[in-house]
């Protein structure tokens, strides 16, 4: 065989190759169906040790997984049926009608449709929490099993859309996956356990490997746990909570767009914008302040973003 025949080959059974990666959720529960005996389609029942829930879960984070950047990038690619035809966008009427059907008679039809209509949320939420060193495939994969998951504990009458229901349950998911790996992977360290890098200056753990049990420096003595928010929090307590930090993060932001003072912008920035914030001493050295310096710019920020609150406080009382 020449060097043109090889390089010919290589390329066609690397098409080969993209297009089967290609296939939709769609094809790929159609593929997995049988005739039953009544002539109906049924699910294959495939691995005896899965569930048939985690069966199709699996099919569709398959088939719902693109290997283009571009394609990963776009949560809002229209989900289609089972036949591979798109699905109109779902009212509150329908969606509460499908959770009724999977959760009082098991409907699979009702649930694939639940979720093909929501799967744009997976790979949004997916996106969001990447990490370097775990693959897209297997976010996608936690995240379905939430997306599962808020199929059969949704409760229309609660007045919230399945969409914003199901995020909680989405993030949920894929948190808990990334925090195993962490656990696994990462030594529990304390406060106790901090040492000291060559210049002397105390190092501050990362958020991410701090014990929860490490004691926080308070006189009653509680720890980390203690702060966290309660494990019986429902859906809509997070998205409160989540509607709330989206607020206060816009209004630290109109606070620095509006005064024009660069050196609010960097406190806003390096302190209380992000996960490792700075102390004061460090703020003063990045803005040639003493460490009173920079704490009085903090207390006027705080102060300006708390007149801001109190009418959101007010809205969500």
């Amino acid at each position: 065989m020449t060097r043109n025949e090889e390089d010919k080959s290589l390329k066609s059974n690397k098409k080969s190759r993209a297009r089967r990666k290609k296939k939709t959720a769609a094809e790929l529960l159609r593929a997995e169906r049988r005739p039953g005996p009544s002539g109906s389609d049924e699910l294959d029942p495939g691995d005896k040790t899965l569930s048939d829930a985690a069966r199709v879960l699996r099919l569709i984070a398959s088939g719902a997984l693109r290997n283009d950047d571009e394609d990963r990038k776009d949560a809002d690619h229209i989900p289609r049926d089972l036949h591979g035809k798109p699905l109109r966008r779902l009212t509150s009427e329908d969606e509460a009608a499908l959770a009724h059907n999977i959760q009082h008679h098991g409907d699979l039809d009702a649930r694939n449709t639940l979720i093909l209509a929501n799967i744009g949320l997976v790979h949004l939420i997916a996106n969001q929490l990447r990490r370097p060193y775990i693959r897209y495939e297997d976010l996608v994969q936690e995240g379905i099993l939430g997306l599962m998951r808020a199929t059969e504990t949704f409760e229309p009458s609660r007045n919230i859309r399945f969409s914003t229901y199901s995020v909680y349950w989405i993030r949920a998911k894929i948190q808990r996956f990334l925090q195993k790996l962490d656990r696994d992977d990462i030594p529990k360290i304390t406060g106790a356990e901090l040492i000291e890098d060559e210049s002397g200056r105390r190092k501050r753990p990362r958020a991410h490997k701090v014990s929860i049990d490490a004691k926080v420096d308070s006189e009653d003595g509680r720890s980390v746990q203690d702060f966290l928010a309660s494990s019986n929090d429902g859906p809509e307590d997070h998205f409160l909570r989540y509607e709330q930090d989206k607020r206060i993060h816009k209004v630290l932001r109109e606070i620095a767009r509006e005064t024009g003072d660069p050196r609010l912008f960097t406190i806003i920035k390096w302190r209380l914008l992000t996960e490792e914030p700075e102390t004061l001493t460090e703020l003063g050295e990045r803005l040639n302040l003493s460490r009173e310096g920079a704490r009085l710019l903090e207390n006027k920020i705080l102060k300006l973003a708390k007149v801001r609150l109190k009418d959101f406080k007010k809205q969500t009382a």
